[in-house]
């Protein structure tokens, strides 16, 4: 009887198990977040029209107007840097109206449902709603939901000084 030795290569070993975990927390990644992309911090997309809304004023931005241009660079420059996301936020159809009337908030309305890649189930919502300030604002909380009706959970970016200074810059008409 010839018995032979077994051998094995212990580097190999250890690239095929990191290849499986890696593998396997990207793919369940994907699943949960419904984004194989999830991992990029990326957002370019230009919106149907864009609402400003100053304590009681109102401005609203198509494409071709002035300011949309650059408020939409603003916005897809701070939206590509999603710092969290918190499901218990909300907002009431009555907390949507106060921000309306006495806050600063950005609404903006894309012609289609828009894919922010975050590692968050966070889906894709055809309306945004930005508050600049007040408490909401303070969180750099980003509402997302379609049609106007917003979800009860939000976004939270790291900074949203770019859309507030574009923002800033909208002229302003008394409703």
């Amino acid at each position: 009887m010839d018995l032979e030795t077994v051998r094995f290569n212990l580097r190999d070993l250890f690239l095929v198990l990191v290849a499986l975990v890696g593998g396997v927390f990207f793919c369940s990644s994907s699943l949960a977040n419904s984004d194989p992309l999830w991992f990029l911090p990326y957002f370019a997309e230009t919106p149907h029209s864009i609402v400003v809304h100053r304590a009681g004023c109102r401005a609203t931005l198509a494409p071709g107007k002035p300011g949309f241009d650059e408020l939409t660079r603003a916005l897809n420059a701070d939206l590509s840097h999603i710092e969290g996301y918190d499901p218990t936020y909300g907002l009431e159809p009555s907390s949507q109206r106060e921000y309306r009337e006495k806050e600063f908030v950005v609404e903006v309305t894309f012609p289609r449902r828009v894919k922010l890649h975050v590692p968050y189930r966070f889906g894709e919502p055809d309306t945004l709603f930005i508050p600049l300030t007040g408490p909401f604002g303070e969180t750099r909380s980003v509402f997302g939901g379609h049609g106007g009706s917003y979800w009860a959970s939000a976004l939270r970016l790291k900074s949203h000084a770019t859309i507030r200074a574009a923002a800033e810059r909208v002229e302003c008409a008394p409703r």
